[in-house]
């Protein structure tokens, strides 16, 4: 069989949701929500397997920064499975990534995807932290502990902001990870955390003027109706007031709901649960990184 791998174009559109239908068998699937942002962002990458001139399968990546590439979308036609498209589709990533200089790799694979996770294990990607997405519905009033001030963090703040991502006192997000939008991770790096305070995305709760914990908004590609988070990390005594100010932050600019990918920690776990969370998929999410220069 012959497959040729390239970029993807408008005319493929009606063969590939057409295939993507028949991506699971119980559960919908979001392509053609995505489709034709997909083509049009200049950061990402949408490939095609075709056999005899017919698309049998996709793959993207999407470069989040200069040195970080994140793959999703891996669908291939159910005729075509198990005969190797989705291998010539990675190998065509790689290479695309390899001579674009981007070193680091991530995905995300959801632990009900058996085929995905051997896929990982078969081509040795490891796993670096574990996600649960939680959701819930904003609120319209909140009382604060005396002392407690919630606010949006700005250049001021920034010193003691960055102290709090890179301390190892603060529960929450341990791997510096920030869910970017689309749920891409990236690392929380310098660059990247001071440009999303001067966009005004940077909340936390001050007490005698010390931030005690910070979240970073996000955003999802198919809801623009969630309040999303993508970062979150503070004391144990900061973490609940944070969870409720964002509820009422999320109400102040209408939202119709509030949730995010959170990291496994227990505690924060917990105060999820107790500040009325919900668990908003079943199974929990495997964040795998590997080195595209490595092997």
């Amino acid at each position: 069989m012959d497959v040729q791998v390239r970029l993807a174009c408008a005319e493929d559109r009606e063969a590939v949701l057409n295939f993507c239908q028949h991506t699971w068998e119980n559960e919908s699937d979001h392509i053609h929500l995505v489709w034709d942002e997909w083509l049009a962002e200049p950061q990402g990458r949408l490939f095609v397997a075709v056999v005899n001139d017919v698309p049998v399968g996709i793959a993207r990546v999407f470069m989040v920064s200069d040195s970080e590439g994140w793959w999703e979308g891996l669908r291939v036609a159910r005729a075509y499975r198990g005969q190797g498209i989705a291998r010539i589709l990675d190998s065509q990533i790689e290479q695309f990534l390899r001579e674009s200089n981007i070193r680091i790799s991530r995905c995300q694979v959801n632990s009900r995807d058996k085929v995905m996770l051997g896929m990982m294990t078969r081509r040795n990607r490891k796993i670096v932290a574990h996600y649960i997405p939680h959701k819930t519905t904003p609120i319209s009033t909140v009382k604060s502990p005396s002392g407690s001030t919630f606010t949006q963090v700005n250049d001021r703040d920034f010193t003691c902001a960055w102290e709090l991502v890179k301390s190892p006192d603060f529960y929450g997000e341990n791997n510096c990870f920030y869910v970017s939008p689309g749920a891409k991770w990236q690392e929380l790096k310098i660059e990247l955390f001071k440009n999303l305070i001067e966009r005004g995305l940077v909340w936390g709760i001050k007490q005698s003027d010390r931030l005690v914990a910070l979240a970073i908004q996000s955003s999802l590609e198919t809801d623009k109706e969630v309040f999303c988070l993508g970062y979150i990390r503070g004391t144990k005594e900061s973490l609940p007031i944070l969870l409720l100010e964002l509820r009422h932050l999320a109400f102040q600019k209408k939202y119709s709901s509030i949730g995010g990918f959170f990291p496994t920690c227990e505690l924060l776990l917990n105060y999820l649960e107790k500040g009325e969370f919900w668990k908003s998929y079943t199974g929990v999410f495997s964040l795998f990184q590997w080195d595209n220069f490595s092997g």
